[in-house]
């Protein structure tokens, strides 16, 4: 499922692949067994600035996506923000292919704990907006092994839509995810975890019908880094 890929003393690449027991974006429910690979990569131009981005290839029950993004970051003190842009592309016949701009912050205190917050606009099919934040935080239980935490929650603009068949604004969803990332050896990581979603009581999540039911899954990915 993974191919090596070098890089040179700037580029950072990753290569990961997965598997998901559902796919589940942005607190939605696409269906089960989501079976996912990608390539990301970063170049630092200058101190405390960098450019990313990178493919994502899906596949489950209700097709297959492609997905293509790249965005700056810059670092400011002791804040990076970052902005970009995403396209979404459905491969078979599915015509809903759609585009993104984003921009976030992110800092990270004394203790560890990481805090995120990022705001997403589509700007194609939906015209709505995304806001989502979270804190995180790693534990490590060996040399080869640690624990991540992360709790986050997040707020629909005319994004997803309501049970009553309209687009919510308001409340999403909050989730907590606990992850296990194992080396088995150098730039070689294998990470199980396990995530729980609490849909906003107005979130239709569910693809194939409507209602706001709350998620649990798991699934495992395993990454190579140059």
């Amino acid at each position: 499922m993974l191919a090596a890929v070098s890089a040179s003393a700037e580029l950072e690449t990753e290569i990961h692949s997965g598997y998901h027991s559902i796919y589940e974006f942005r607190g939605v429910d696409f269906g089960d067994d989501l079976y996912e690979a990608g390539i990301d990569f970063s170049y630092e131009l200058s101190e405390g600035l960098s450019v990313s981005g990178g493919v994502w290839f899906a596949e489950n029950d209700p097709g297959d996506e492609l997905d293509l993004y790249a965005g700056l970051t810059k670092t400011l003190g002791s804040i990076d923000v970052s902005f970009g842009y995403i396209g979404y592309l459905f491969p078979g016949g599915n015509d809903f292919n759609t585009s993104e701009l984003y921009i976030g912050a992110s800092h990270e205190l004394a203790s560890g704990v990481g805090l995120s917050l990022t705001y997403y606009e589509d700007v194609d099919e939906i015209k709505g907006g995304y806001l989502e934040g979270e804190a995180s935080k790693s534990y490590e239980l060996s040399g080869s092994v640690s624990i991540d935490l992360a709790l986050g929650g997040a707020w629909s603009f005319d994004y997803n839509n309501d049970i009553n068949g309209t687009t919510l604004s308001g409340f999403n969803h909050w989730y907590a995810s606990v992850a296990l990332p194992c080396e088995i050896k150098d730039g070689v990581a294998l990470t199980p975890y396990l995530k729980y979603v609490g849909a906003g009581s107005d979130l239709n999540n569910d693809f194939s019908a409507t209602a706001s039911d709350d998620l649990f899954y798991g699934g495992v990915t395993l990454s190579v880094a140059f």
